[in-house]
């Protein structure tokens, strides 16, 4: 009987390998040895105090961060690194402002990290801090007088890694930016005007995410701002943005003729999740006692176009015009409230006017 003599190829010893190596990875368990998985969650703030951010001394730390460490069901040892980047707004980049290492610290298949676990101290401790002198002396000249860090991108690296090594790290970079608002300042209406449209566009300068508007009557007999401020406001909003139209509907109208006193409330947020207030001063405007809600509208349009077209206003109030029916733009009809969003484009772009007509 003749003997097949079965040969292997270089080729076909590849192929298995590499069918063997799939059918490993395909094991339970086996994918997640070759590394770890690092999310991280930051808190929502827009001010910090050195402190907040030398958090392995601070003695009142506050949460700025946690870490989900995912070691794939496995129980491993591991240590975390953490790198701070501080870019300011002036320019200046401090890369790394603050380095330092943990101690290795026990993972359970699963694990979360916060700031406040790390310190002296703590859960996890450091095994190497190492602030860079440079940035730690700029940031605590800055600090020093309001106790807050100066504006700019604060972005923190974190990695974590299996003690000993095996296999890659998990690595999250995240970053907080400050604006460090300290202010509130009122735009329009401006205080003491007595031509203010039935639905103005309210705005405002205010650095933080969010603010909050409230608009008062002046009701007879009431002789401060102040006392007027203290009753049922007309409209009372939270936005995310620095103004407000005021609304068509929905809402108690402004009156023609009547006086009402409005400000503005900027939420700061600050480390462990609270929110500090900064109130604008009260001002007070009039609503203009003309018959139409456009025609005061266009009082505004005149204040946000160019002085080239004060000859075509000036021609609308000599000969005493009214608006009949509404506006149009570009031929097309444009409500007072459309009209409204179109004025709070036209502060900030008024050369995209190209002609303005009666008819």
């Amino acid at each position: 009987m003749d003997t097949a003599e079965c040969r292997q190829t270089p080729e076909l010893s590849r192929s298995l390998m590499a069918g063997f190596l799939l059918g490993l990875l395909l094991i339970p368990g086996f994918l997640s040895a070759q590394g770890l998985t690092v999310n991280a969650i930051v808190a929502p703030i827009n001010v910090l105090s050195f402190s907040d951010v030398d958090f392995v001394n601070s003695a009142t730390p506050q949460w700025l961060f946690s870490v989900d460490i995912n070691a794939g069901g496995r129980s491993i040892m591991a240590a975390m690194t953490v790198d701070l980047r501080v870019a300011l707004a002036t320019g200046e980049v401090f890369n790394p402002a603050l380095h330092f290492v943990t101690r290795a610290f026990p993972v359970n298949g699963a694990r979360t990290i916060t700031n406040l676990d790390i310190g002296k101290g703590k859960t996890i401790r450091d095994s190497l801090n190492q602030p860079d002198q440079a940035a730690k002396r700029k940031l605590e000249d800055i600090a020093l007088p309001s106790g807050q860090l100066p504006a700019g991108t604060y972005t923190f690296a974190v990695k974590v890694e299996e003690v000993p090594p095996n296999g890659p790290p998990g690595i999250a970079v995240f970053s907080i930016v400050l604006t460090n608002p300290s202010s509130v300042e009122l735009l329009f209406p401006v205080d003491g005007d007595r031509m203010v449209s039935p639905l103005p566009l309210f705005q405002w300068v205010f650095d933080g995410a969010r603010s909050a508007i409230s608009v008062f009557e002046q009701l007879p007999g009431q002789t401060s701002l102040e006392e007027s401020a203290q009753g049922v406001p007309q409209i009372s909003r939270e936005t995310a943005t620095t103004s407000l139209q005021y609304p068509a509907a929905g809402v108690r109208p402004l009156q023609p003729g009547k006086t009402y006193v409005w400000f503005v409330e900027g939420h700061v947020r600050a480390p462990g999740g609270r929110d500090m207030l900064l109130k604008s001063p009260l001002r007070s405007f009039t609503v203009n006692p003309g018959p139409s809600a456009v025609s005061s509208l266009l009082d505004e349009l005149e204040r946000s176009l160019d002085q080239k077209y004060k000859g075509l206003f000036d021609q609308i109030r000599e000969e005493g015009l009214q608006i009949q029916g509404g506006a149009r733009v570009n031929g097309a009809p444009f409500s007072p409230a459309e009209l409204g969003g179109l004025l709070k484009y036209l502060r900030t772009h008024s050369d995209a006017i190209q002609s303005v007509g009666l008819e």
